[in-house]
């Protein structure tokens, strides 16, 4: 016969959703406080903390070994807000690296954009539907992540996952143009 859990921990590698409803009721308002702190940002606290409990769900497996779950938990928040800033740095440097280029070749006027740079012009055409429209409405809108959910009608989690694989996929692209789509 199986062992019963006994530990929070192995009731969460159990897969006992009323033991993950008892781990967020008692930490979830503790984990966004500190994630906000850590953030400065409402928006990323809040997705950091979903993230962290997704990922909590997918590894919770491992959870039964855990001795003292509380500290493992915030360790795994500090990750994923160092995973959060790295992304958003990565980020800015790539939608600085679009603006100065579309600056260089002057087509940051009122009249629609033209063709800035034939490579990355050609990345962008490489682009699922999906990830070209957020792109252009982050990018070339100025919108964030919680608009332009707003426009296209999905989640602020779904619109910066495809704003961050658009990102992903140009700089695959034009770091290694030969093995492009």
């Amino acid at each position: 016969m199986a062992k019963t859990p006994t530990t929070l921990g192995e009731q969460l590698a159990a897969g006992d959703s009323e033991a993950f409803a008892a781990l967020y009721d008692r930490l979830a308002v503790r984990l966004f406080n500190t994630a906000r702190t850590m953030t400065d940002s409402l928006p990323d606290a809040e997705d950091t903390v979903h993230d962290l409990f997704v990922e909590l769900a997918r590894s919770r497996d491992r959870l039964a070994r855990i001795t003292d779950l509380d500290a493992y938990i915030f360790t795994m928040l500090r990750h994923a807000v160092s995973r959060r800033r790295r992304r958003r740095d990565v980020d800015r440097r790539a939608i600085d690296s679009i603006g100065r280029r579309r600056a260089e070749a002057g087509s940051f006027t009122t009249q629609p954009a033209e063709p800035v740079d034939d490579a990355l012009t050609a990345a962008v055409a490489t682009l699922p539907p999906a990830q070209r429209e957020v792109l252009a409405l982050k990018v070339d809108g100025g919108l964030t992540f919680a608009e332009i959910a707003a426009v296209i009608g999905t989640s602020i989690n779904t619109a910066a996952s495809r704003y961050r694989y658009a990102i992903e996929n140009i700089r695959a692209t034009l770091t290694h143009p030969e093995s492009a789509r």
